[in-house]
Order: C-alpha cells, then sequence, then structure tokens
C-alpha cells in the first residue's frame, strides 16, 4: 500500500476503537503492519486473514506467531503462483460464512476479489465497511452494486463500501468521485512512458 492508503486504512481502523474485528482475504504487509498498528493505539481486535498461497501463508504466519488476536487460515490452492486465474478457490471464498461471526472491517486484498466482495456484503456488522486494494481494476467494479454506500477513496487505489444508505446527495457526491477516479486513472494510461 502507498503512504497515503496506509494513512487511510489507520483512520478506518482507529474509527472503530476501543474493540474491532477483521477479516482479511489475502494475508500479507496489511496483516503485519495493521495489527501492530491497533496494538499501538491500544484497540483490541480479532484479526482473521485468509490466504492461499503456502509459501506467502508460512512467512505471514511467523511474522504474527506471537499474536494470538491473529487467525490465519490457508486454503492451499496446490501450487505457488500468485494469480490464480483458472482456479474456483470455493471453500477460499466461503470459508468466512461458516466462522458464523459479523466484522466491523473487512479488507479485500487477495484472490477472486469480485467473489470476496460480494460474499463480505453478507459478513458485516451494522455501521461496517469493506475497503478494496488495487480498487483501479475495473473488473471488481460489477460488486460495488452490492453496497449502497460506495464510494473511491480519493486519491488512493482504494475503495470503501458500506451497507447503509447515505441518502440521495451522498449517493451523487459518490458517483461523481466514482467517475473523477475513472478519469483519473484512465489519463495514467494515456500518457507516454519514459524510458
Amino acid at each position: 500500500m502507498t503512504p497515503k492508503e496506509i494513512e487511510m486504512m489507520e483512520e478506518i481502523l482507529s474509527s472503530y476503537g476501543p474493540h474491532i474485528d477483521v477479516l482479511e482475504w489475502g494475508s500479507g504487509g496489511s496483516t503485519v503492519y495493521f495489527t501492530r498498528f491497533l496494538h499501538s493505539k491500544d484497540i483490541s481486535y480479532t484479526w482473521t486473514s485468509i490466504e492461499y498461497n503456502k509459501l506467502w501463508y508460512d512467512k505471514i504466519s511467523e511474522a504474527v506467531s506471537n499474536d494470538e488476536d491473529v487467525a490465519l487460515k490457508l486454503f492451499d490452492v496446490g501450487n505457488t503462483e500468485l494469480k490464480q486465474p483458472y482456479t474456483q478457490m470455493d471453500e477460499y471464498v466461503a470459508y468466512p460464512r461458516t466462522l458464523g461471526k459479523k466484522y466491523d472491517v473487512i479488507l479485500v486484498d487477495g484472490r477472486k476479489r469480485h467473489r470476496c466482495l460480494l460474499e463480505a456484503s453478507k459478513l458485516l456488522r451494522p455501521g461496517g465497511t469493506a475497503i478494496l486494494h488495487d480498487a483501479r481494476r475495473t473488473y471488481y467494479h460489477g460488486a460495488f452494486s452490492a453496497y449502497p454506500n460506495s464510494r473511491m477513496l480519493l486519491w488512493t487505489g482504494l475503495w470503501q463500501g458500506k451497507l447503509e444508505d447515505p441518502g440521495l446527495i451522498c449517493r451523487a457526491i459518490n458517483f461523481m468521485r466514482y467517475w473523477c477516479f475513472r478519469a483519473y486513472t484512465f489519463s495514467f494510461r494515456l500518457r507516454p512512458r519514459s524510458s
């Protein structure tokens, strides 16, 4: 994540104190960094993180091995490729529902992000928020319709969704922000690349 994205995530996580329950699809630096951040702010938490890559899972498990509030779950898909375009990963997507729990914040930063966002909409507590990392990728945007309050966090690669209807004016502002974000990211594609 960029420094601005980290700052936005810290703001969101802090707003749920003194206790927060977090679900994360895609373990990584965020798992390590943000749990340490919450600890430093004396915010108690549970952090459930789901991973599909065994090598990455082992690395993150070691980094958070002393944190009893972090639960990592591996769904090994049988290889170490970072991308799994032709693997269904149904158990990876559906696992959180088997826990019978609701979450304050759900971070989607792994595989099958479109499906995970749709699943996340069923797992949020009232007032909870879903965050999508790398939201510039337009093929994830179809899942945004599951969230009445859907907005791009300008100028970052993050998207935030909530289930509560924000009202007509806020929806209009979020709609304009979305298209400003799309225009902004599209302009990067048009710029000549320097060597």
